[in-house]
C-alpha cells in the first residue's frame, strides 16, 4: 500500500472511530469497527526530508589576515552564476586604510630623519676632518721646523716648543678618537632609524596585503552558495568574520546528490542501494530517482534545541539536471524499502501482543476470537499476515479483551 493509500485509510479509520463515540453516547447500536483481510499491493516507503548538495566543491573563506576579523561590507546573490575573477564578497577595510595611512606618515618621517641625521653626521665628521688637518699641519711645522741650539733660542723658547709639538700630537690623537668615536655613535642612531623604516615598511607592505585580500574573488566558473554556520546563519552584510572563515561554496552543478534526514522512529531497514523517489518541493510535477548511497550509523540531532534525531542518508540521483538543480534546494523523499507485491496486510493497530505472541480479535457469528498470528515485514501502517488469517475474514480494529 503505497503512502497516500496509508494516508486515506487512516483518515477512514477515525471518521469511522468518531461516528461509533457519536452512536454509542446517542444509545443507539452500531455496527463494530472491522477490516476485511485482503490481498493488496504492498510496498514499504520510508518517508524523509532534505536538500541537494554538489559533491564536489571549491570552498571559499574570508582572506588570511594579522588584523583579525574583518566585517562584511558587501556580498554577491546567493545562488548567482559567477566568472573566473569575479567579486564574490568585499571587507571593510576602513581600519586598515587609517592603519595604512599613520604608517606611510611614520615612514615619511623616518626618511625626513634618516636625512636630517646624515646631513648633521656628514657636517660633524667633515668638521672633525679639517681639525685633523689643521692640527697635523701645525704639528709638521712644530717638528720640522724646531730650532734646539741654546745659542739661537734660550731654554725656555726650547722647552715651549716642544711642550707645543707634544700638545699638537696629543690633539691629534684625540681628533682621530673623537672621529671614530663619533662614527660609531652615528652607525648607532643611523642603525634604529633604517630599522624604524624597515618595520615601517614591513608593516605598510602587510596592510597593502590585507587591503588587496578585502575583494574575495571567484577561482573558476560556478554557482555560488553560501555556507551556513553552526546555528544554521548564512554570511549577510555587516557581519564579522575571522581570517580562514567559510563564507561560500562554488559547487560543480554538473555532479549533484541529496542529502536526506530520516527521523529515528521512521528508519525502518534503511540500507544502500534502495531506491528513492525524489520531488523537489518548488518542482513538485517533476520527480526524480536515486539509489542509497550511504546511511549513516547511528541518529543525530539536526537542529539546535530539537530532541528529535535523524538518520542522515546521503543519494546518489540517477540523473542530473544543471538548470533545476541548485544546492540547498529543498526536497522531500521517499526511500523504498519493500517494492511493490500483493500481500495479505492488516493494519498495525489490529495487532496485539501477549508473552511475545502477536494476536488479533477475528469476528465470527458476533463474537470477537482471540487468533495467533505470524507477521511479515512491515510498513509504518500496515503488517504483513504469513499465517493465521484467510482473506475475507474480518478482524477487530480495537482491542475487544474488555469488550
Amino acid at each position: 500500500m503505497r503512502y497516500s493509500q496509508q494516508k486515506t485509510l487512516k483518515k477512514t479509520l477515525i471518521v469511522s472511530l468518531l461516528f461509533i463515540a457519536i452512536t454509542g453516547c446517542s444509545g443507539q447500536e452500531s455496527d463494530p469497527l472491522l477490516y476485511e483481510v485482503t490481498q493488496q499491493e504492498f510496498v514499504v516507503n520510508v518517508p524523509a526530508k532534505g536538500e541537494l548538495f554538489a559533491a564536489k566543491a571549491t570552498v571559499i573563506s574570508a582572506p588570511i589576515s594579522r588584523q583579525g576579523p574583518q566585517n562584511i561590507s558587501w556580498l554577491a546573490p546567493e545562488f548567482s552564476r559567477v566568472k573566473k575573477g569575479d567579486v564574490i564578497a568585499r571587507f571593510d577595510g576602513e581600519a586598515m586604510e587609517i592603519q595604512s595611512k599613520d604608517r606611510r606618515n611614520e615612514l615619511s618621517i623616518t626618511k625626513q630623519e634618516i636625512i636630517e641625521k646624515t646631513g648633521m653626521l656628514n657636517q660633524a665628521l667633515d668638521s672633525i676632518s679639517k681639525d685633523i688637518g689643521m692640527v697635523g699641519q701645525e704639528k709638521s711645522f712644530a717638528e720640522n721646523f724646531s730650532i734646539n741650539d741654546d745659542q739661537i733660542r734660550s731654554k725656555l723658547e726650547i722647552l715651549d716648543s716642544l711642550q707645543n709639538t707634544q700638545y699638537l700630537g696629543s690633539k691629534e690623537e684625540y681628533l682621530y678618537w673623537k672621529n671614530d668615536s663619533f662614527s660609531a655613535s652615528s652607525a648607532g642612531d643611523m642603525g634604529l632609524l633604517e630599522m624604524k623604516q624597515a618595520q615601517s615598511k614591513s608593516k605598510l607592505k602587510q596592510l597593502s596585503e590585507g587591503l588587496a585580500k578585502l575583494e574575495v574573488k571567484a577561482p573558476h566558473d560556478g554557482l555560488l552558495a553560501y555556507k551556513a554556520n553552526w546555528r544554521g546563519e548564512k554570511p549577510r552584510e555587516g557581519q564579522s568574520l575571522w581570517p580562514g572563515q567559510k563564507i561560500a561554496e562554488l559547487p560543480d552543478i554538473s555532479n549533484m546528490k541529496v542529502k536526506l534526514f530520516v527521523l529515528e522512529s521512521e528508519a525502518i531497514n534503511l540500507a544502500i542501494d534502495k531506491p528513492v523517489s525524489i520531488t523537489l518541493n518548488a518542482y513538485s510535477d517533476k520527480p526524480f530517482k536515486g539509489t542509497v548511497e550511504t546511511v549513516a550509523p547511528f541518529p543525530t540531532s539536526i537542529k539546535r534545541g530539537d530532541p528529535q534525531k535523524y538518520f542522515e542518508v546521503i543519494v546518489v540521483l540517477t540523473e542530473q539536471n544543471t538548470e533545476l538543480f541548485v544546492p540547498g534546494r529543498k526536497l522531500e523523499a521517499n526511500i523504498e524499502i519493500i517494492a511493490t507485491s500483493k500481500k495479505m496486510v492488516i493494519p498495525l493497530q489490529s495487532v496485539f501482543v501477549e508473552a511475545k505472541q502477536s494476536f488479533v480479535y477475528l469476528y465470527k457469528n458476533g463474537d470477537y476470537i482471540s487468533t495467533p498470528v505470524t507477521l511479515g515485514q512491515a510498513s509504518l501502517s500496515h503488517v504483513e499476515i504469513l499465517s493465521g488469517l484467510k482473506e475475507g475474514q474480518k478482524i477487530a480494529l480495537t482491542n475487544k479483551e474488555h469488550s
